[in-house]
């Protein structure tokens, strides 16, 4: 698997099979395993926060997504071979969780997301085993208890949504007490599982429901930063045109 860099960003250029046997692979070396997903928005955060690039450096497999990121690649000739939709992939490490008997934490959403996650899940997927859920938004007072209960059950695949950065942030802090194998950043798609987000426009036919694809990652009205997608559109240009390498 090459390891390639967009804006001096990194990402994994791996196809859905490859990544699905990477994953497998890794929950057999007894270590914590970081996967995230790459979309125009974190990559614009990273860019800006330290803290986020060194994750992402630090992260065992990076997928990009987004039409962004593809245009990106292709314009600065490191095109991304096959397309991973987010919300598809993520449902497939959850179904190869059921295969591979294995157990999974779902954290983050706000109030009952998790919950309508959940049941919509165990209906898609019915051997799911969820040992464990709980809110994002909960109160601070609650985080020691909360953290000490996920380590207790020791998921195998703990997948995360609580949006960017906070929920990189949160693995970062809590990573090696949650006892996880494999920590999946799932960003806002809890709430497009739980059906809070309309399936219409870019959300339509959401996979494992009906056809057609989610191609990126939903972000809540707060993170929407529009001048994001000119400066970004710029910045690969002059990249593409002043790298020498």
């Amino acid at each position: 698997m090459e390891r390639r860099r967009i804006l001096g960003i990194p990402f994994d250029d791996v196809g859905t099979d490859e990544a699905l046997g990477k994953v497998e692979h890794f929950l057999h070396d007894g270590k914590i395993h970081i996967i995230a997903y790459l979309s125009l928005p974190t990559l614009m955060m990273a860019r800006r926060s330290k803290f986020l690039r060194i994750f992402l450096e630090e992260a065992d497999l990076i997928i990009p997504t987004g039409k962004h990121i593809l245009w990106a690649g292709k314009v600065l000739k490191r095109p991304i071979h096959e397309p991973v939709d987010p919300s598809l992939f993520t449902k497939l490490l959850m179904n190869q969780s059921a295969e591979l008997g294995k157990k999974v934490y779902l954290f983050g959403g706000k109030d009952i997301t998790v919950d309508k996650v959940y049941s919509n899940l165990k209906r898609e997927i019915p051997r799911l085993f969820v040992l464990g859920k709980y809110r994002g938004n909960y109160p601070k007072r609650m985080h020691e208890d909360i953290v000490q209960a996920i380590g207790k059950a020791s998921p195998d695949y703990f997948f995360i949504g609580l949006g960017s950065p906070f929920e990189e942030l949160w693995v970062e802090r809590n990573r090696e007490r949650i006892h996880a194998k494999i920590v999946v950043l799932v960003g806002r798609l809890f709430d497009l599982f739980a059906g809070n987000i309309r399936k219409t426009g870019s959300y339509r036919n959401i996979p494992g429901s009906g056809s057609g694809t989610v191609r990126e990652i939903p972000q809540p009205r707060a993170f929407r930063k529009l001048w994001w997608i000119p400066v970004f559109y710029v910045s690969v240009i002059i990249e593409r045109l002043f790298w020498k390498h």
